[in-house]
């Protein structure tokens, strides 16, 4: 009689047939693709720094909440600003599920501003999730002279930077335009740990860009010891703890300063966030995004985060495709202007 009465109902097209196969189908095939598979990690920057350890940290719990078991590694491909990890993993490396970018926050701003060198469609990625967002900070290394916004003003600031896609430009860039200060961001850096030791060499002031999640995980010693300024963030609302330095709102010069600063303050919400390429079969789209979450959540994870001091905010899948949406539905006159101050 049942059986009859699920014909009765397809036939009347009131009910996929797909309804009446077992609900682990997707899972099970999932698990057989991953069985003894590798997924890749692709980092855009160098090793030691914040979107490295994070990736890191995630490879070594990822896998055993993907069915299959998957083993997990990362591979670091600096250069650009991470623009060159993302084209890899957008339109060379295998859509299968097996490449996962770990890449600059502002990668989907890069591209949707018209940046140089950005082959991949923003619109098109597949989020999974992210695992911390946090304001940027710029800061300034203690023996330097500069430990305020006027300061800044005052002289020119050598600041170490990666490329023109990176918040270490992107930053220093945005704030010269709307709070008229003198940073002088100097690209070519591979990473956070050339940049670390230019400044401590003194060949740079400070870096224009990094979060503050960074910061903690990756510089607590300079924290600790009170080696850096800390001299404006940027986000939509102070770190809490930083109440008492200035986001870039709070020291805007032009009447359309707040407007750019919104559009480059976007990427901060996304943060750590992790993708795939157009293209990947969506069971294991949907593996990957529940594996993602259920690792966020996983005590041995949370528990390692603790311990290295790094700070967790995660967000799924579906709140980083809300939050990308935002930067997308961006006035076009805002976006042109802002992609001309920063001279993409």
């Amino acid at each position: 009689m049942a059986q009859r009465f699920r014909r009765a109902l397809v036939w009347l097209g009131l009910v996929s047939p797909l309804i009446f196969q077992p609900l682990s189908t997707a899972a099970q095939t999932a698990g057989d693709f991953y069985k003894g598979k590798t997924v890749n990690i692709i980092v855009g920057f160098g090793p030691g720094g914040g979107y490295d350890l994070y990736a890191r940290l995630l490879s070594r719990h990822l896998g055993r909440n993907i069915p299959g078991t998957p083993n997990v590694v990362v591979q670091n491909m600096d250069g650009a600003g991470s623009v060159r990890a993302a084209n890899y993993v957008y339109a060379v490396a295998p859509k299968d599920g097996t490449a996962i970018a770990a890449v600059n926050q502002n990668a989907p701003m890069y591209q949707l501003l018209g940046g140089a060198g950005a082959q991949y469609d923003a619109t098109k990625l597949q989020w999974l999730g992210s695992m911390a967002n946090s304001n940027g900070i710029v800061y300034t290394w203690h023996t330097s002279g500069i430990r305020t916004i006027e300061d800044a003003r005052a002289r020119e600031v050598p600041m170490g930077a990666v490329g023109t896609a990176s918040d270490s430009y992107i930053f220093t860039t945005m704030i010269n335009e709307v709070a008229k200060t003198r940073f002088k961001p100097i690209a070519g850096y591979a990473g956070t740990g050339q940049i670390n030791i230019a400044v401590e060499r003194g060949e740079v002031a400070g870096r224009g860009g990094i979060s503050w999640a960074s910061v903690q995980s990756s510089n607590k010693s300079w924290l600790d010891e009170k080696k850096i300024n800390l001299l404006v963030q940027i986000g939509f609302q102070r770190e809490p703890e930083l109440l008492d330095v200035p986001l870039v709102q709070d020291v805007v010069r032009t009447p359309d300063g707040l407007d750019i600063v919104r559009v480059v303050s976007l990427p901060t919400a996304l943060g750590m966030a992790h993708w795939v390429a157009p293209g990947v079969p969506a069971e294991r789209i949907e593996a990957l995004r529940t594996a993602y979450a259920a690792t966020m959540r996983d005590p041995q994870f949370v528990q390692e985060a603790a311990r290295l001091s790094m700070q967790l905010r995660p967000q799924t899948g579906a709140q980083v495709t809300g939050l990308f949406r935002a930067v997308n539905d961006t006035p076009k006159a805002v976006l042109e202007k802002t992609a001309k101050v920063l001279g993409w």
